[in-house]
């Protein structure tokens, strides 16, 4: 029995640097928000994901303040939702394409606390600095849906961060 303990005890030593190979990434960036009705706002936002080689399945949340002079759209919101995303990064420069959908919560001044959804997508450039991290820029387009439904168009940077 102590034998058996001792076997297994050293085949998790092994196993549990190799299951760390597809292991958690994510990406931290922060946000230019304008809409087509000319309403400019800033935002940051976090994708935690589980990596899985080139492909990403896990959360998105972020917080973002889009002001205007009508009410509808003068807004402070809390996206929440899930993102799926593809990444290939190479030595040098790498791609990441991202999908998110889900909910958001916040208040605009025409109707107060107030909720709806919404979906985005991202198209971003990677610069590896080394170690699985890159610096990330990219275009984000959501689409903001429930009270002063809108499109954000959304220039963005941050940091990503990978599996090695």
């Amino acid at each position: 029995m102590r034998r058996a303990a001792i076997a297994f005890a050293l085949a998790l030593s092994v196993a549990a640097p190799a299951a760390a190979q597809d292991a958690f990434a994510g990406g931290a960036q922060a946000h230019f928000l304008a809409s087509p009705q000319g309403d400019l706002g800033a935002g940051v936002s976090t994708d935690l994901w589980y990596a899985l080689e080139m492909f990403r399945f896990g959360a998105f949340f972020g917080v973002a303040a889009v002001p205007a002079e009508e009410d509808a759209r003068n807004r402070v919101f809390m996206p929440l939702g899930a993102s799926i995303a593809f990444e290939a990064l190479g030595d040098v420069v790498g791609v990441s394409i991202r999908a998110r959908g889900g909910l958001w919560g916040g208040a605009t001044q025409e109707v107060k606390l107030t909720a709806g959804g919404f979906l985005g997508g991202a198209a971003y450039m990677l610069f590896h600095l080394g170690g699985g991290v890159a610096i990330d820029v990219g275009l984000e387009v959501w689409g903001i849906f429930g009270d002063g439904e809108t499109a954000l168009f959304s220039p963005s940077a941050g940091l990503t961060w990978s599996p090695p």
